[in-house]
């Protein structure tokens, strides 16, 4: 807005010196003509006043030779055009040298009528008039040189554009400051509504009385609509708790009868042994669902505490990959040195952290339709530890590398796929609260590559 202001200020300035401009080179224009025809008006009246009036040709060419200044050339026009009497005139005339009078364009007859004449380098006024002296009807030719005064002219133009140039140049050193502080207020405003999040909506505000007047009901309308927003996130998260600890012993209590028919009935038909299965694998997955809700309803009360203590990451790789390795049907590989002697550690929760990597894993497993392997990585450096899951699926599309780690937020693509699209959501979540983070970068080998990101801890162990 400081940068728009400015321009269009300095823009103002340089309108208002192009309409000075332009209008002093048009009243310059309009004053030559008035000067011209004022000029042939006065040789007008003092041939009709001359006493004795003049009647012959030779005698208006005398008259004319006295009242013509070296600028302004006057002659008679006979009845063919030719010029008449102008001989003895023209020597004293800057006209080019070898341009005969008779070569000049026609010109209306009438005082009003002035035209511009440009011969050669040199620019004239034109005019000609018909005048009765006696009984004899006359026309008399006009030609002033105005090149000196287009001259002058063009300098005051040019000192004109310098004194435009030097103004804006000055504007704009004027109004830097004077924007820079008038509109600080708007900039402080907006950085203190930057500090506001989803976690401190209950308790900052933005300070009415610290804002100028105008932006006074800009505070008052975003303090309202942070108490709004703060009672609706509280009813939220109200909500998705309850329901949340509601569901969770129904869900199990279905889970473990059907798990448990599903072992002790030996006379079941395979079709209804096949909908046990179906009951029990989903009744696991709403328990899942419903424990990663709880998770992020815990994470944005703050109910969650993360310990940030420092856990050996090779170790919680292994132990994953131990617990998981089965539900995987050999598919997870270790790298060379995601186990390793030397042991990584990072700042976090170790539970925290096996949760989300499984999540990761499970995840991997889900959308690589072609079972192929899923490889576990870890790299590290002084201040950082990255854990990689690469799966050889068919990889997450740059347009969605962000959308699905939001809460409900899946791909195009995975519709055919059950899901919640809440569990990178608890991850994501969960590495936030630990101080890390989770991304997607397309895999070596093609695929999809999920990275954990922890702090790395200045503690390091020997085996």
């Amino acid at each position: 807005m400081r940068r728009r202001l400015l321009g269009l200020s300095l823009l103002a300035v340089l309108g208002g010196y192009a309409l000075l401009i332009g209008a002093t080179a048009l009243l310059a224009s309009q004053e030559r003509r008035d000067q011209h025809r004022v000029t042939a008006a006065s040789v007008r009246r003092v041939l009709l006043s001359r006493r004795p009036v003049p009647r012959t040709l030779d005698e208006i060419s005398d008259a004319l030779a006295r009242l013509i200044s070296p600028n302004f050339l006057g002659w008679v026009e006979t009845d063919q055009g030719i010029p008449y009497g102008a001989a003895g005139q023209i020597r004293l005339f800057s006209i080019p040298t070898g341009v005969p009078l008779t070569r000049l364009p026609a010109q209306p007859s009438g005082l009003g009528q002035v035209s511009v004449l440009q011969l050669q380098e040199l620019t004239y006024l034109t005019s000609s008039l018909k005048i009765q002296l006696g009984e004899r009807s006359v026309r008399l030719r006009f030609l002033e040189d105005i090149t000196h005064k287009l001259a002058q002219q063009r300098l005051l133009l040019i000192l004109l554009v310098a004194a435009a140039g030097v103004a804006t140049l000055f504007t704009g050193l004027l109004l830097r400051p004077v924007l820079m502080r008038g509109l600080s207020p708007l900039h402080d405003l907006g950085l203190r509504m930057q500090t506001i999040s989803s976690d401190t909506l209950d308790s900052q505000r933005v300070l009415v009385d610290a804002q100028p007047r105008e932006l006074a009901p800009i505070a008052l309308a975003f303090n309202d609509l942070l108490d709004r927003l703060s009672a609706s996130w509280e009813r939220q998260r109200g909500f998705a708790n309850g329901v949340s600890h509601e569901l969770r012993t129904p869900i199990s209590l279905i889970r473990n009868y059907a798990s448990s028919l599903r072992r002790r009935s030996l006379d079941l038909s395979d079709q209804q042994a096949e909908q046990l299965a179906l009951i029990e694998a989903e009744a696991g997955r709403m328990g899942r669902l419903v424990t990663d809700l709880l998770a992020l309803t815990r994470i944005d009360a703050h109910r969650t505490l993360m310990p940030f203590e420092p856990f050996d990451v090779a170790q919680a790789i292994e132990r994953v990959a131990e617990r998981l390795r089965s539900r995987c049907y050999g598919r997870l590989r270790l790298c060379p040195g995601a186990t390793q002697a030397a042991r990584t550690f990072a700042l976090g929760d170790a539970d925290r952290f096996e949760q989300c990597l499984a999540n990761l894993i499970e995840n991997a497993q889900k959308y690589d339709p072609g079972a192929g392997p899923i490889q576990l990585r870890l790299d590290a450096s002084l201040d950082r530890v990255v854990v990689h899951v690469i799966d050889s699926g068919p990889g997450v599309p740059d347009s969605e590398k962000q959308l699905i780690f939001e809460r409900f937020g899946r791909g195009r693509n995975t519709s055919a796929i059950p899901g919640s699209g809440v569990g990178l959501a608890v991850v994501r979540a969960l590495m936030e609260a630990m101080g890390g983070s989770v991304s997607v970068a397309d895999g070596p080998q093609g695929g999809a590559d999920f990275q954990l990101r922890l702090k790395a801890a200045a503690l390091l162990h020997g085996a």
